[in-house]
Protein backbone atom coordinates (compact mmCIF):
# COMPACT_ATOMS: atom_id res chain seq x y z
CA UNK A 1 0.00 0.00 0.00
CA UNK A 2 2.82 2.41 0.79
CA UNK A 3 5.06 1.97 -2.27
CA UNK A 4 3.54 -0.85 -4.32
CA UNK A 5 6.64 -2.94 -3.70
CA UNK A 6 9.15 -1.00 -5.88
CA UNK A 7 7.68 -2.80 -8.86
CA UNK A 8 5.68 -0.48 -11.16
CA UNK A 9 6.74 -0.51 -14.84
CA UNK A 10 7.34 2.54 -17.04
CA UNK A 11 3.89 2.75 -18.75
CA UNK A 12 2.01 2.54 -15.45
CA UNK A 13 4.14 5.11 -13.62
CA UNK A 14 4.10 7.49 -16.61
CA UNK A 15 0.34 7.23 -17.13
CA UNK A 16 -0.30 7.73 -13.43
CA UNK A 17 1.93 10.82 -13.33
CA UNK A 18 0.23 12.37 -16.38
CA UNK A 19 -3.19 11.80 -14.85
CA UNK A 20 -2.01 13.21 -11.51
CA UNK A 21 -0.92 16.50 -13.08
CA UNK A 22 -3.80 16.66 -15.53
CA UNK A 23 -6.29 15.96 -12.74
CA UNK A 24 -9.58 17.74 -13.19
CA UNK A 25 -9.26 20.17 -10.25
CA UNK A 26 -5.91 21.55 -11.43
CA UNK A 27 -7.09 21.94 -15.01
CA UNK A 28 -10.33 23.60 -13.84
CA UNK A 29 -8.30 26.01 -11.71
CA UNK A 30 -6.05 26.83 -14.68
CA UNK A 31 -9.08 27.59 -16.87
CA UNK A 32 -10.41 29.80 -14.08
CA UNK A 33 -7.13 31.73 -14.01
CA UNK A 34 -7.31 32.18 -17.77
CA UNK A 35 -10.87 33.46 -17.46
CA UNK A 36 -10.13 36.01 -14.73
CA UNK A 37 -6.56 37.10 -15.57
CA UNK A 38 -5.52 36.22 -19.12
CA UNK A 39 -4.07 33.60 -21.43
CA UNK A 40 -0.60 33.39 -19.93
CA UNK A 41 -2.01 33.19 -16.42
CA UNK A 42 -4.19 30.29 -17.53
CA UNK A 43 -1.14 28.58 -19.00
CA UNK A 44 1.00 29.07 -15.88
CA UNK A 45 -0.48 26.32 -13.69
CA UNK A 46 -0.16 23.42 -16.14
CA UNK A 47 3.18 24.66 -17.50
CA UNK A 48 4.47 24.87 -13.94
CA UNK A 49 3.33 21.34 -13.15
CA UNK A 50 4.98 19.97 -16.28
CA UNK A 51 8.20 21.86 -15.58
CA UNK A 52 8.36 20.56 -12.01
CA UNK A 53 8.16 17.00 -13.34
CA UNK A 54 11.12 17.49 -15.67
CA UNK A 55 13.16 19.26 -12.98
CA UNK A 56 12.24 16.58 -10.45
CA UNK A 57 13.49 13.90 -12.84
CA UNK A 58 16.80 15.68 -13.27
CA UNK A 59 17.24 16.37 -9.54
CA UNK A 60 15.88 13.74 -7.18
CA UNK A 61 14.22 10.71 -8.80
CA UNK A 62 17.37 8.61 -9.22
CA UNK A 63 18.91 9.62 -5.87
CA UNK A 64 15.70 8.70 -4.01
CA UNK A 65 15.50 5.29 -5.66
CA UNK A 66 19.21 4.61 -5.21
CA UNK A 67 18.77 5.24 -1.49
CA UNK A 68 15.82 2.79 -1.51
CA UNK A 69 13.40 5.41 -0.26
CA UNK A 70 9.85 4.31 0.46
CA UNK A 71 8.49 7.87 0.49
CA UNK A 72 9.92 11.20 -0.62
CA UNK A 73 10.37 12.11 3.06
CA UNK A 74 12.80 9.19 3.24
CA UNK A 75 15.18 11.14 1.03
CA UNK A 76 15.67 13.73 3.76
CA UNK A 77 15.91 11.11 6.50
CA UNK A 78 18.31 8.75 4.66
CA UNK A 79 20.40 11.34 2.78
CA UNK A 80 21.09 13.35 5.94
CA UNK A 81 21.34 10.41 8.32
CA UNK A 82 18.44 11.37 10.57
CA UNK A 83 15.09 9.63 10.90
CA UNK A 84 13.94 12.61 12.95
CA UNK A 85 14.58 14.86 9.97
CA UNK A 86 12.59 12.44 7.79
CA UNK A 87 9.70 12.66 10.26
CA UNK A 88 9.96 16.47 10.35
CA UNK A 89 9.87 16.88 6.58
CA UNK A 90 7.23 14.16 6.38
CA UNK A 91 5.01 16.10 8.76
CA UNK A 92 5.32 19.23 6.62
CA UNK A 93 4.44 17.27 3.48
CA UNK A 94 1.58 15.41 5.14
CA UNK A 95 0.03 18.71 6.22
CA UNK A 96 0.55 20.38 2.84
CA UNK A 97 -0.64 17.49 0.67
CA UNK A 98 -2.80 15.49 3.06
CA UNK A 99 -4.79 18.52 4.19
CA UNK A 100 -4.54 21.53 1.86
CA UNK A 101 -3.93 19.77 -1.45
CA UNK A 102 -6.55 17.17 -0.52
CA UNK A 103 -8.94 20.04 0.12
CA UNK A 104 -8.25 21.51 -3.32
CA UNK A 105 -8.81 18.18 -5.03
CA UNK A 106 -12.01 17.72 -3.04
CA UNK A 107 -13.36 21.04 -4.29
CA UNK A 108 -12.67 20.12 -7.92
CA UNK A 109 -14.19 16.66 -7.58
CA UNK A 110 -17.23 18.13 -5.89
CA UNK A 111 -17.83 20.43 -8.86
CA UNK A 112 -18.08 17.37 -11.11
CA UNK A 113 -20.39 15.48 -8.75
CA UNK A 114 -22.61 18.56 -8.57
CA UNK A 115 -22.94 18.64 -12.36
CA UNK A 116 -23.57 14.91 -12.68
CA UNK A 117 -26.13 14.52 -9.87
CA UNK A 118 -27.32 18.15 -9.52
CA UNK A 119 -26.55 18.28 -5.78
CA UNK A 120 -25.64 21.16 -3.50
CA UNK A 121 -21.97 21.55 -2.62
CA UNK A 122 -22.06 19.93 0.84
CA UNK A 123 -23.79 16.62 -0.07
CA UNK A 124 -21.76 16.43 -3.29
CA UNK A 125 -18.52 16.90 -1.32
CA UNK A 126 -19.49 14.24 1.23
CA UNK A 127 -20.38 11.79 -1.55
CA UNK A 128 -17.14 12.44 -3.43
CA UNK A 129 -14.95 12.08 -0.33
CA UNK A 130 -16.79 8.98 0.90
CA UNK A 131 -16.34 7.17 -2.42
CA UNK A 132 -12.68 8.18 -2.57
CA UNK A 133 -11.96 6.99 0.97
CA UNK A 134 -13.47 3.58 0.23
CA UNK A 135 -11.50 3.43 -3.01
CA UNK A 136 -8.25 4.39 -1.24
CA UNK A 137 -8.64 1.99 1.66
CA UNK A 138 -9.46 -1.01 -0.54
CA UNK A 139 -7.18 -0.43 -3.52
CA UNK A 140 -4.04 1.39 -2.40
CA UNK A 141 -1.48 2.74 -4.85
CA UNK A 142 -1.79 -0.02 -7.47
CA UNK A 143 -5.51 0.69 -7.89
CA UNK A 144 -4.78 4.41 -8.17
CA UNK A 145 -2.10 3.93 -10.82
CA UNK A 146 -3.94 1.49 -13.09
CA UNK A 147 -7.23 3.36 -13.09
CA UNK A 148 -5.52 6.72 -13.63
CA UNK A 149 -3.98 5.45 -16.86
CA UNK A 150 -7.40 4.60 -18.31
CA UNK A 151 -9.14 7.69 -16.93
CA UNK A 152 -6.34 9.94 -18.14
CA UNK A 153 -6.78 8.78 -21.72
CA UNK A 154 -10.52 9.58 -21.69
CA UNK A 155 -9.92 12.93 -19.96
CA UNK A 156 -7.25 13.99 -22.47
CA UNK A 157 -9.59 13.11 -25.34
CA UNK A 158 -12.36 15.16 -23.71
CA UNK A 159 -10.09 18.16 -23.06
CA UNK A 160 -8.79 18.10 -26.63
CA UNK A 161 -12.40 17.78 -27.85
CA UNK A 162 -13.44 20.91 -25.93
CA UNK A 163 -10.36 22.77 -27.18
CA UNK A 164 -11.15 21.69 -30.75
CA UNK A 165 -14.76 22.85 -30.56
CA UNK A 166 -13.67 26.22 -29.18
CA UNK A 167 -10.89 26.69 -31.73
CA UNK A 168 -13.03 25.89 -34.77
CA UNK A 169 -16.30 27.41 -33.53
CA UNK A 170 -14.99 30.44 -31.64
CA UNK A 171 -11.64 31.06 -33.31
CA UNK A 172 -12.35 34.77 -33.59
CA UNK A 173 -12.35 35.23 -29.80
CA UNK A 174 -9.13 33.32 -29.04
CA UNK A 175 -5.47 34.39 -29.01
CA UNK A 176 -6.22 38.10 -28.85
CA UNK A 177 -3.20 40.36 -28.37
CA UNK A 178 -4.34 41.83 -25.06
CA UNK A 179 -4.60 38.32 -23.59
CA UNK A 180 -1.29 37.06 -24.96
CA UNK A 181 1.02 40.08 -24.59
CA UNK A 182 4.54 38.73 -23.98
CA UNK A 183 5.85 42.15 -22.92
CA UNK A 184 3.54 42.03 -19.91
CA UNK A 185 5.47 39.08 -18.48
CA UNK A 186 8.58 41.22 -17.95
CA UNK A 187 6.91 44.08 -16.14
CA UNK A 188 5.09 44.51 -12.86
CA UNK A 189 1.90 43.24 -14.51
CA UNK A 190 3.48 39.83 -15.05
CA UNK A 191 3.78 39.12 -11.32
CA UNK A 192 0.66 36.95 -11.28
CA UNK A 193 1.94 34.73 -14.09
CA UNK A 194 5.34 34.22 -12.46
CA UNK A 195 3.83 33.62 -9.04
CA UNK A 196 1.55 30.92 -10.46
CA UNK A 197 4.26 29.39 -12.62
CA UNK A 198 7.27 29.45 -10.28
CA UNK A 199 5.46 28.19 -7.19
CA UNK A 200 4.60 25.06 -9.17
CA UNK A 201 7.68 24.75 -11.39
CA UNK A 202 9.98 24.97 -8.35
CA UNK A 203 7.80 24.63 -5.27
CA UNK A 204 6.09 21.44 -6.39
CA UNK A 205 9.37 19.61 -7.05
CA UNK A 206 9.19 17.87 -3.63
CA UNK A 207 5.52 16.91 -4.12
CA UNK A 208 4.50 14.02 -1.90
CA UNK A 209 2.14 12.39 -4.40
CA UNK A 210 4.74 12.50 -7.18
CA UNK A 211 7.32 11.07 -4.81
CA UNK A 212 4.98 8.21 -3.94
CA UNK A 213 4.68 7.17 -7.57
CA UNK A 214 8.42 7.49 -8.16
CA UNK A 215 9.11 5.41 -5.04
CA UNK A 216 6.94 2.69 -6.57
CA UNK A 217 8.91 2.53 -9.84
CA UNK A 218 10.81 -0.72 -10.25
CA UNK A 219 14.21 0.98 -10.68
CA UNK A 220 15.80 4.46 -10.83
CA UNK A 221 15.78 4.60 -14.64
CA UNK A 222 12.03 3.92 -14.81
CA UNK A 223 11.45 6.63 -12.21
CA UNK A 224 13.57 9.09 -14.20
CA UNK A 225 12.08 8.38 -17.63
CA UNK A 226 8.50 8.42 -16.30
CA UNK A 227 8.91 11.90 -14.87
CA UNK A 228 10.54 13.25 -18.05
CA UNK A 229 7.88 11.85 -20.39
CA UNK A 230 4.96 12.90 -18.19
CA UNK A 231 6.36 16.40 -17.74
CA UNK A 232 6.83 16.95 -21.46
CA UNK A 233 3.27 15.77 -22.18
CA UNK A 234 1.83 18.27 -19.69
CA UNK A 235 4.00 21.12 -21.01
CA UNK A 236 2.86 20.33 -24.57
CA UNK A 237 -0.81 20.94 -23.70
CA UNK A 238 -0.29 23.63 -21.06
CA UNK A 239 -1.52 26.40 -23.36
CA UNK A 240 -5.02 24.89 -23.59
CA UNK A 241 -6.41 26.27 -20.28
CA UNK A 242 -5.39 29.79 -21.30
CA UNK A 243 -7.13 29.51 -24.66
CA UNK A 244 -10.22 27.90 -23.15
CA UNK A 245 -10.42 30.48 -20.37
CA UNK A 246 -10.07 33.28 -22.91
CA UNK A 247 -12.96 31.92 -24.99
CA UNK A 248 -15.16 31.32 -21.93
CA UNK A 249 -14.77 35.00 -21.04
CA UNK A 250 -16.96 35.76 -24.06
CA UNK A 251 -19.11 32.61 -24.11
CA UNK A 252 -19.96 32.82 -20.38
CA UNK A 253 -19.63 36.50 -19.39
CA UNK A 254 -19.75 37.50 -15.72
CA UNK A 255 -19.41 33.95 -14.38
CA UNK A 256 -19.24 33.82 -10.58
CA UNK A 257 -17.17 30.61 -10.58
CA UNK A 258 -15.20 30.13 -13.82
CA UNK A 259 -13.58 26.97 -12.45
CA UNK A 260 -16.81 25.10 -13.28
CA UNK A 261 -17.24 26.35 -16.86
CA UNK A 262 -15.60 23.37 -18.57
CA UNK A 263 -18.26 21.13 -17.07
CA UNK A 264 -21.06 23.45 -18.16
CA UNK A 265 -19.60 23.67 -21.67
CA UNK A 266 -19.27 19.89 -22.00
CA UNK A 267 -22.91 19.38 -21.01
CA UNK A 268 -24.12 22.07 -23.38
CA UNK A 269 -22.03 21.33 -26.46
CA UNK A 270 -21.37 17.58 -26.43
CA UNK A 271 -23.94 14.84 -27.17
CA UNK A 272 -25.32 13.39 -23.91
CA UNK A 273 -23.37 10.13 -24.16
CA UNK A 274 -20.05 11.87 -24.90
CA UNK A 275 -20.69 14.41 -22.15
CA UNK A 276 -21.45 11.62 -19.68
CA UNK A 277 -18.24 9.74 -20.55
CA UNK A 278 -16.17 12.92 -20.20
CA UNK A 279 -17.71 13.98 -16.88
CA UNK A 280 -17.43 10.47 -15.46
CA UNK A 281 -13.79 10.19 -16.55
CA UNK A 282 -12.95 13.57 -15.03
CA UNK A 283 -14.70 12.61 -11.80
CA UNK A 284 -12.88 9.28 -11.67
CA UNK A 285 -9.54 10.91 -12.43
CA UNK A 286 -10.11 13.50 -9.73
CA UNK A 287 -11.01 10.67 -7.36
CA UNK A 288 -7.85 8.75 -8.26
CA UNK A 289 -5.65 11.80 -7.76
CA UNK A 290 -7.29 12.56 -4.43
CA UNK A 291 -6.83 8.90 -3.46
CA UNK A 292 -3.14 9.19 -4.36
CA UNK A 293 -2.94 12.26 -2.15
CA UNK A 294 -4.48 10.31 0.74
CA UNK A 295 -2.20 7.33 0.14
CA UNK A 296 0.91 9.52 -0.16
CA UNK A 297 0.27 11.38 3.10
CA UNK A 298 -0.74 8.14 4.82
CA UNK A 299 2.40 6.44 3.55
CA UNK A 300 4.59 9.26 4.86
CA UNK A 301 3.00 9.22 8.32
CA UNK A 302 3.01 5.41 8.45
CA UNK A 303 6.64 5.02 7.36
CA UNK A 304 8.39 8.13 8.68
CA UNK A 305 6.54 8.48 11.97
CA UNK A 306 4.83 5.23 12.96
CA UNK A 307 7.36 2.68 11.71
CA UNK A 308 10.45 4.78 12.42
CA UNK A 309 9.50 5.94 15.93
CA UNK A 310 6.40 4.26 17.36
CA UNK A 311 6.49 0.61 16.34
CA UNK A 312 9.23 -0.69 14.03
CA UNK A 313 7.84 -4.23 13.88
CA UNK A 314 4.06 -4.03 14.13
CA UNK A 315 1.47 -6.68 13.49
CA UNK A 316 0.49 -6.38 9.78
CA UNK A 317 -3.17 -5.84 10.69
CA UNK A 318 -2.21 -3.08 13.11
CA UNK A 319 -0.07 -1.39 10.47
CA UNK A 320 -2.87 -1.61 7.91
CA UNK A 321 -5.37 -0.21 10.40
CA UNK A 322 -3.06 2.72 11.22
CA UNK A 323 -2.48 3.58 7.56
CA UNK A 324 -6.21 3.44 6.84
CA UNK A 325 -6.90 5.64 9.86
CA UNK A 326 -4.48 8.20 8.43
CA UNK A 327 -6.44 8.16 5.17
CA UNK A 328 -9.71 8.83 7.00
CA UNK A 329 -8.18 11.71 8.99
CA UNK A 330 -6.74 13.25 5.83
CA UNK A 331 -10.14 12.94 4.13
CA UNK A 332 -12.02 14.59 6.99
CA UNK A 333 -9.61 17.53 7.26
CA UNK A 334 -9.56 17.98 3.48
CA UNK A 335 -13.37 17.94 3.45
CA UNK A 336 -13.53 20.63 6.13
CA UNK A 337 -11.10 22.85 4.19
CA UNK A 338 -12.99 22.25 0.93
CA UNK A 339 -16.30 23.29 2.49
CA UNK A 340 -14.65 26.37 4.01
CA UNK A 341 -12.87 27.61 0.84
CA UNK A 342 -14.88 26.10 -2.04
CA UNK A 343 -12.19 27.16 -4.51
CA UNK A 344 -9.48 24.94 -5.99
CA UNK A 345 -6.69 27.40 -6.64
CA UNK A 346 -6.59 28.98 -3.17
CA UNK A 347 -6.09 25.69 -1.34
CA UNK A 348 -3.74 24.20 -3.93
CA UNK A 349 -1.35 27.12 -3.92
CA UNK A 350 -1.37 27.27 -0.13
CA UNK A 351 -0.11 23.67 -0.12
CA UNK A 352 2.64 24.40 -2.63
CA UNK A 353 3.65 27.62 -0.85
CA UNK A 354 4.30 25.65 2.34
CA UNK A 355 6.42 23.07 0.54
CA UNK A 356 8.34 25.70 -1.43
CA UNK A 357 9.50 27.73 1.58
CA UNK A 358 10.44 24.70 3.67
CA UNK A 359 11.68 21.53 1.98
CA UNK A 360 12.58 22.80 -1.50
CA UNK A 361 16.25 23.65 -0.92
CA UNK A 362 17.32 20.42 0.83
CA UNK A 363 15.90 18.34 -2.02
CA UNK A 364 17.34 20.53 -4.78
CA UNK A 365 20.82 20.89 -3.24
CA UNK A 366 21.05 17.46 -1.61
CA UNK A 367 21.95 15.44 -4.72
CA UNK A 368 24.69 17.89 -5.81
CA UNK A 369 26.31 19.62 -2.82
CA UNK A 370 28.55 17.40 -0.74
CA UNK A 371 29.02 20.04 1.97
CA UNK A 372 25.29 20.21 2.78
CA UNK A 373 24.71 19.27 6.43
CA UNK A 374 21.75 17.98 8.42
CA UNK A 375 22.00 21.01 10.74
CA UNK A 376 21.56 23.28 7.72
CA UNK A 377 18.50 21.35 6.58
CA UNK A 378 16.87 21.62 10.02
CA UNK A 379 17.59 25.35 10.15
CA UNK A 380 16.42 26.07 6.60
CA UNK A 381 13.08 24.29 6.99
CA UNK A 382 12.38 25.89 10.38
CA UNK A 383 13.37 29.41 9.34
CA UNK A 384 11.37 29.18 6.10
CA UNK A 385 8.24 27.96 7.87
CA UNK A 386 8.42 30.58 10.65
CA UNK A 387 9.09 33.37 8.17
CA UNK A 388 6.20 32.35 5.92
CA UNK A 389 3.73 32.27 8.80
CA UNK A 390 4.88 35.62 10.20
CA UNK A 391 5.01 37.31 6.78
CA UNK A 392 1.52 36.03 5.92
CA UNK A 393 0.20 37.59 9.13
CA UNK A 394 2.18 40.82 9.37
CA UNK A 395 3.35 41.37 5.80
CA UNK A 396 6.71 41.12 4.06
CA UNK A 397 9.45 43.59 4.97
CA UNK A 398 10.51 45.50 1.89
CA UNK A 399 10.40 48.79 0.01
CA UNK A 400 7.11 49.53 -1.68
CA UNK A 401 7.56 50.56 -5.31
CA UNK A 402 5.33 51.75 -8.12
CA UNK A 403 7.83 50.88 -10.85
CA UNK A 404 6.23 49.18 -13.85
CA UNK A 405 9.42 47.67 -15.27
CA UNK A 406 11.48 44.62 -14.38
CA UNK A 407 12.40 46.08 -10.99
CA UNK A 408 8.70 46.47 -10.30
CA UNK A 409 8.18 42.81 -11.17
CA UNK A 410 10.91 41.68 -8.76
CA UNK A 411 9.56 43.89 -5.98
CA UNK A 412 6.06 42.49 -6.47
CA UNK A 413 7.38 38.95 -6.19
CA UNK A 414 9.46 39.81 -3.11
CA UNK A 415 6.38 41.15 -1.34
CA UNK A 416 4.76 37.73 -1.64
CA UNK A 417 5.61 35.67 1.48
CA UNK A 418 6.38 32.56 -0.55
CA UNK A 419 9.13 34.16 -2.69
CA UNK A 420 10.83 36.20 0.00
CA UNK A 421 10.50 33.13 2.23
CA UNK A 422 12.29 30.83 -0.19
CA UNK A 423 15.12 33.37 -0.52
CA UNK A 424 15.49 33.53 3.27
CA UNK A 425 15.44 29.73 3.64
CA UNK A 426 17.96 29.42 0.79
CA UNK A 427 20.38 31.83 2.43
CA UNK A 428 19.95 29.97 5.71
CA UNK A 429 20.83 26.56 4.29
CA UNK A 430 23.97 27.86 2.57
CA UNK A 431 25.27 29.82 5.57
CA UNK A 432 24.67 27.04 8.11
CA UNK A 433 26.27 24.45 5.80
CA UNK A 434 29.39 26.61 5.53
CA UNK A 435 29.52 26.94 9.32
CA UNK A 436 29.09 23.20 10.03
CA UNK A 437 30.53 19.95 8.65
CA UNK A 438 28.69 16.85 7.40
CA UNK A 439 29.29 13.70 9.44
CA UNK A 440 30.47 10.36 8.02
CA UNK A 441 26.93 9.00 7.57
CA UNK A 442 25.86 12.05 5.56
CA UNK A 443 28.95 11.77 3.34
CA UNK A 444 28.34 8.04 2.81
CA UNK A 445 24.76 8.66 1.71
CA UNK A 446 25.91 11.43 -0.62
CA UNK A 447 28.15 8.94 -2.43
CA UNK A 448 25.49 6.22 -2.51
CA UNK A 449 22.86 8.47 -4.09
CA UNK A 450 25.28 9.11 -6.97
CA UNK A 451 26.02 5.42 -7.65
CA UNK A 452 24.88 5.04 -11.26
CA UNK A 453 25.35 1.26 -11.19
CA UNK A 454 22.04 1.02 -9.30
CA UNK A 455 19.96 2.59 -12.07
CA UNK A 456 19.10 -0.59 -13.98
CA UNK A 457 18.93 -2.96 -11.02
CA UNK A 458 15.65 -3.94 -9.43
CA UNK A 459 16.04 -3.95 -5.68
CA UNK A 460 16.14 -7.30 -3.91
CA UNK A 461 13.20 -6.11 -1.82
CA UNK A 462 11.14 -5.68 -5.00
CA UNK A 463 11.80 -9.25 -6.18
CA UNK A 464 11.04 -10.66 -2.73
CA UNK A 465 7.82 -8.66 -2.66
CA UNK A 466 6.71 -10.16 -5.98
CA UNK A 467 7.40 -13.68 -4.72
CA UNK A 468 5.36 -13.05 -1.58
CA UNK A 469 2.46 -11.67 -3.62
CA UNK A 470 2.47 -14.73 -5.90
CA UNK A 471 2.59 -17.07 -2.91
CA UNK A 472 -0.34 -15.25 -1.30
Amino acid sequence: MIVAGWSMPLPVVTGSLVAALLAAPFFFAAVGSGYTSGGFEGTATMAGLGTCMVLGALIWTKPLRRLKGWTIADYYGIRFGSKKLGAYTGTVMAIAFGFFNAGALTVGGTYIIQNIFHLDFLPAAILFVSLTVIYSVIGGLWAVAYTEVVQGIFAIIGILGIAGVIFFSYGDITFQNDWWNVNKLFSKGGAEFWSLYLVLALGDIPAGDLGQRVAAAKNPRVAYMSMIIAGLIIIAISWLPGMIGEAFKTIFPNSKNPETLMLIFAEGYFPPVISAIFLTSMAAMGMSTLAACYVASSGIVTKNIYLDFINSNPNPKTLLFFSRLCIVISALLGLILAISFQKVIDLAYLAWDIVFVTIFWPLVLGPFWKRLTSQAVWASISVGLIYYIMASIFGVPGIQTTSQGFIGLLSELWLMPVFSGVVISGITIVVVSLLTKPNDEVLKMYELQNDKSLDLIEHKDSREGKIKVKEA
